[in-house]
């Protein structure tokens, strides 16, 4: 019953933190449910009473000190981004992404705070699971790269998925946009990458002798240029996209993001 009790408050934390701390457009973070994948491996690793007790006691605290924010979109709509200036969108994309550092830092503490209360061995069987999973991961990757490559033989050539695909889109239109998107795949693989080694560099820390908050600013220090640069470039192509649209076209995005929006809203009760 206790670990039950405890994989419930660590959901509901980790879905909080994920809501709070979620990346700037642009980088993709590795792994969409951080969450559940520490309680999974918790629950793995064959916690204690004590080390039960003491990981309810810190989550309980952390729950209790990190009200959930509301769910505001990150950045402006879509549709908004083309009247933003280039500077407007940097002062934008530094301002969020200092407010997600202390959002960011104090999840971290936690997981610090978690991985502390463990014994060596326990240290072991999680850097053992950890590579575990990874091995799963490319494992599943590799196989849905294959099916892909079948199924792909036996059916018509199609390109990726393109933005605005509901609307009416000429020819001209669709080119314009699939010749976007093939521009930006590489940046966008470039953000991944440098996102994926923030977070190994993130895990390293936590899990260090020389975790601290200074420590962690120092180190966000050193990719906020990246970060910034990142999220910047993917504003613009969206601006880019988004240019592509007539008035009238633009006119039926703007209106479906706001219904989408308002029922956003209505059932997430914000």
């Amino acid at each position: 019953m206790k670990s039950i009790l405890i994989a419930g408050l660590l959901a509901t934390t980790f879905t909080l933190a994920h809501s709070a701390n979620a990346a700037p457009q642009g980088p993709t973070m590795r792994g969409h449910a951080p969450g559940m994948e520490m309680i999974k491996t918790l629950s793995r690793l064959s916690l204690s009473s004590e080390q039960m007790d003491e990981v309810k006691k810190l989550v309980t605290a952390f729950k209790s000190n990190h009200e959930r924010p509301d769910a505001s979109p990150e950045y402006p709509d879509k549709s908004d981004f083309a009247s933003l200036s280039e500077s407007e969108i940097r002062s934008l994309v530094e301002t969020k992404i200092l407010k997600q550092q202390s959002h960011h830092f104090a999840i971290a503490e936690l997981r610090s705070e978690i991985y502390n209360l463990l014994s060596e061995s326990q240290h072991n069987m999680l850097t053992e699971l950890e590579a575990e999973r990874e091995a799963k991961r490319e494992v599943s990757h590799g196989a849905k790269r294959n099916t892909d490559r079948s199924t792909m033989r036996s059916q018509p050539s199609r390109g990726p998925r393109l933005p605005f695909e509901e609307l009416q889109l000429t020819d001209e239109q669709l080119a314009s946009l699939e010749t976007l998107n093939a521009t930006f795949r590489e940046t966008r693989f470039q953000h991944k990458v440098t996102m994926d080694a923030l977070r190994n560099a993130e895990q390293a820390l936590v899990r260090s002798d020389n975790f601290s908050e200074s420590a962690w600013h120092a180190l966000y220090a050193e990719y906020k240029d990246d970060l910034v640069n990142a999220a910047i470039e993917d504003i613009t192509h969206k601006q880019a996209t988004f240019a592509v649209l007539t008035d009238a076209q633009q006119a039926e995005v703007q209106q479906r993001h706001k219904n989408e929006d308002a029922l956003r809203r209505l059932f997430s009760g914000n």
